[in-house]
């Protein structure tokens, strides 16, 4: 969805910048639906969703103060994104079916979770890779993506100018990809890395979903 169809969305409610605080404002989208009376709010980090659920009573009865008519009869908040994990070696043979989960997931977000959602694609910045297939189709559907590079910083305390940081081992590197992540998409083939992202999701009790060739 393009920036204007959510700017678009947002007028259609325009007492939340009314209700809510101007940094609330500035950091959520509501989405008014008037079969149900509920409002969706889309939050762009977790630290908004939460602040926000603080404040739900109160933001419920300034809306009917200034909507009179429709009632907001209750909020639902959302991340507006969803980080997906997508993993998978070079060379992967049906580029198809990654197109196709990709969409499939997406569409089950928007779903969920609303019209203005956003998955955003997370992998292993390499090119060739599964994940490069799917930094390419977020790119082609305005997706975010979040990559991540086994040079990424260590996050060792010796911050010295003659300092290197290592690159990310193979463990580091899944702990890395899987943090705060919603889903991963694993595509398993050949190589042990994917099966141990895999892993390392279902032991931290994300979901996963696994595809052979």
């Amino acid at each position: 969805m393009t920036d204007d169809s959510r700017l678009a969305l947002w007028r259609a409610f325009p007492w939340w910048a009314q209700a809510a605080t101007p940094a609330l404002a500035a950091h959520t989208v509501p989405v008014y639906d008037p079969q149900t009376g509920e409002l969706l709010v889309l939050c762009d980090t977790r630290a908004y969703l939460l602040q926000t659920k603080l404040f739900t009573t109160s933001l419920l009865a300034k809306l009917n103060r200034f909507t009179g008519a429709p009632q907001v009869t209750a909020l639902r908040l959302v991340l507006a994104s969803t980080s997906v994990v997508v993993t998978g070696p070079a060379g992967w043979a049906d580029e198809q079916m990654v197109e196709d989960v990709l969409l499939e997931t997406w569409h089950d977000l928007v779903q969920d979770r609303g019209p203005l959602h956003l998955l955003a694609v997370r992998h292993v910045e390499a090119a060739g890779e599964v994940g490069d297939l799917a930094r390419r189709w977020a790119e082609a559907n305005d997706q975010p993506t979040e990559p991540v590079s086994r040079d990424d910083p260590c996050g060792c305390l010796d911050v010295g100018p003659d300092h290197q940081h290592p690159p990310l081992t193979d463990e580091d590197l899944a702990a890395r990809l899987i943090k705060d992540a919603g889903l991963v998409l694993a595509f398993i083939d050949h190589r042990a890395l994917d099966a141990q992202i895999a892993d390392a999701a279902e032991h931290a009790r994300i979901p996963v979903r696994r595809f052979t060739a």
